[in-house]
């Protein structure tokens, strides 16, 4: 009966032009709720290690303004390093954190980018001289026997 009461309202919305009513979500802090170990399996890192990148990636993701509720910067890093973790689809990746598959895409774009921005030329070097020699021919070496 309740199903149908719903319907009825529903279809009666859509007759009269009225918009859908926006649902807004409270999403909690996941780290607060999971043991160490199961956010280790869950997103392959440590709470010290997210909380690093969130405050290494605080100036590259935070928005001007709080209209229409964002995901936080914490949120937008976990379902950046879920889906790196996983692989799972967009989909799934969102319904583990509540969050629509639109916004997980938006999410993991926009951490990837701020990622290679920041953290790249901190962390990420090219050998040169002599080690890019070793790591040249270490390479060759395993091309060599993999034919």
């Amino acid at each position: 009966m309740a199903a149908l009461h719903r319907r009825l309202r529903r279809n009666h919305r859509r007759r009269v032009g009225l918009p859908r009513p926006r649902v807004f979500r409270d999403r909690g802090n996941p780290l607060e709720m999971l043991e160490e170990d199961e956010i280790f399996q869950r997103y392959r890192f440590r709470p010290a290690t997210i909380h690093f990148l969130v405050n290494g990636l605080h100036q590259e993701l935070t928005t001007d303004t709080n209209r229409n509720k964002p995901i936080s910067l914490l949120l937008q890093v976990l379902l950046f390093l879920r889906f790196v973790a996983t692989g799972a689809h967009l989909r799934l990746v969102g319904d583990s954190l509540g969050i629509s598959e639109s916004s997980v895409c938006r999410s993991v774009k926009a951490v990837a980018s701020a990622i290679v921005a920041v953290f790249a030329r901190l962390y990420i070097t090219f050998p040169v001289g002599e080690i890019a020699t070793k790591v040249k021919e270490g390479f060759r070496r395993v091309a060599s026997t993999s034919i």
